[in-house]
């Protein structure tokens, strides 16, 4: 795993993003932090940390976890631990059980994903992961910088790693769903998180250029 500060300013509030499959920190680069430092956590190919938690928590007044897709499942399993140290938790498009025929993506799309994956392949993701062109067009000015390689081997230890955990242990409180989200599909999701309160946004897998900053995405936290 790889972690990376997209913002680092000495602020006293700290965001900790699980990323989705296959990122890096360029897609994010729109977005500006204005009370918070970020941290970026991509790659699980493991979930090895190269910080120790209580460390890095102790430098800093309130932290926030918030994950996206695969990254929710990985949050949970990194995080559980100190679930007790953040101020909140908030899972995007994703959820404890992420390759699953009812609750994530069906597992025999994943499969197939896995064998035909290509560069043809990965932009035809990115497409799904979209949906309408603004998105779309700032998205590919932003794509991540990883080989079709790093990916693939990414996705195949996740096929061999992911586990599924019921919604009643997550540690995510703020649960947000695209109405339109065609990679872990939405009604998979609502049928995950039922009885949790759930926010639904417009908008496809990659909801993040519809936020202006980190502070605004955090502001729906408080």
């Amino acid at each position: 795993m790889k972690s990376e500060w997209l913002h680092q300013q000495q602020r006293e509030q700290l965001i900790i993003f699980c990323s989705g499959w296959g990122m890096d920190a360029t897609p994010f680069q729109p977005l500006g932090a204005g009370k918070y430092d970020l941290l970026m956590l991509s790659d699980y190919r493991d979930l090895a940390l190269d910080f120790d938690p209580e460390t890095l928590f102790s430098q800093y007044q309130r932290i926030f976890l918030i994950s996206w897709s695969m990254g929710v499942w990985a949050g949970q399993q990194i995080f559980q631990p100190w679930s007790h140290l953040l101020q909140g938790a908030m899972a995007i498009n994703g959820t404890l059980c992420p390759i699953h025929d009812q609750f994530g993506i069906p597992v025999q799309l994943y499969g197939a994903t896995l064998e035909q994956f290509s560069e043809a392949s990965r932009l035809k993701f990115y497409r799904r992961m979209c949906r309408d062109r603004q998105t779309l067009d700032t998205f590919l000015g932003h794509q991540p910088q990883r080989s079709i390689e790093s990916q693939r081997l990414e996705l195949s230890a996740l096929q061999r790693q992911v586990s599924c955990q019921p919604a009643e242990d997550a540690i995510y409180k703020k649960i947000v769903i695209g109405t339109q989200d065609m990679v872990v599909p939405t009604a998979h999701q609502i049928a995950f998180w039922q009885g949790r309160e759930i926010s639904r946004v417009e908008g496809a897998h990659f909801l993040f250029y519809g936020w202006n900053s980190w502070d605004d995405l955090v502001g729906t936290l408080l």
